[in-house]
């Protein structure tokens, strides 16, 4: 399933258990959904999700499997998911395995919002996570919606839109542990972006999570960080190379 990524044009793949692909090539701007790179690294994400009725859970077999296994994992956080779970949240900012991503406050249909609207939704974010000390990496749209509009407000917050190119589909009731078994293993690749559930909503996670992650590294994939991932980006380590040749020129000047 493709989107356009255009104004106007809505790209929702989440609920349909679909990988969140990129848009056609032309069409502007479009959510980051896997790096372009040959090192064998995956990044491990998760979603923690809150409406504004809604707090859900904390999946805390799910996390154990992570810091048992020395997992970095990114989590999305939504601002009121943060609101309903202080404890969990001083735990996690505690975490040096873990980061987080903005998952907008509670939980929108974002393409259907003002600009200043979207713009609200990621603040209240990034100011709940900043009592934790913490500062987001990237942004994921609710349910994988997108357009340009999206993507524009999100840039000028100082952030990515990031996606996901696999999905373990373990938010349906339909998923089972060998399902996700497959989906994920059959699909992960250098520079994947897989995403997850650990707001209590992921039903199969934690029983078929050690298998997965037992199969990728058995397929020479290591697990990084999201933002160690991005900076493997092509554009982001020629950055940093134009970086790094502009100090070596400043340590060789003349004093």
């Amino acid at each position: 399933m493709r989107g356009l990524g255009g104004v106007g044009v809505v790209v929702s793949v989440a609920a349909l258990g679909l990988v969140a692909p990129a848009a056609r090539a032309g069409a502007g701007p479009r959510p980051i959904h896997r790096v372009a790179t040959h090192e064998p690294a995956v990044a491990i994400t998760f979603d923690a999700c809150a409406t504004r009725t809604h707090g859900y859970g904390f999946d805390r077999k799910v996390y154990g499997i992570l810091k048992e296994g020395g997992v970095p994992a990114t989590i999305f956080v939504s601002g009121r998911w943060v609101e309903f779970h202080p404890s969990e949240m001083a735990e996690l900012a505690r975490d040096p395995l873990v980061t987080f991503g903005d998952h907008s406050y509670d939980h929108p249909h974002m393409p259907r919002l003002s600009a200043a609207s979207m713009a609200r939704q990621i603040d209240r974010t990034e100011a709940a996570l900043a009592r934790y000390g913490k500062k987001s990496v990237a942004f994921r749209p609710p349910f994988g919606e997108w357009n340009r509009h999206v993507i524009d407000v999100v840039r000028g917050r100082g952030l990515p839109t990031v996606t996901w190119d696999v999905v373990s589909g373990d938010p349906s009731k339909r998923t089972t542990k060998a399902g996700m078994i497959h989906n994920v293993v059959g699909r992960a690749k250098a520079g994947s972006i897989v995403i997850f559930h650990i707001n209590g909503r992921g039903l199969k996670t934690a029983e078929a999570l050690p298998e997965i992650l037992k199969a990728l590294r058995a397929e020479g994939l290591r697990f990084v960080s999201l933002a160690d991932l991005l900076a493997l980006a092509p554009q982001n380590r020629q950055h940093e190379g134009r970086r790094e040749a502009q100090r070596e020129g400043q340590r060789g000047a003349p004093q």
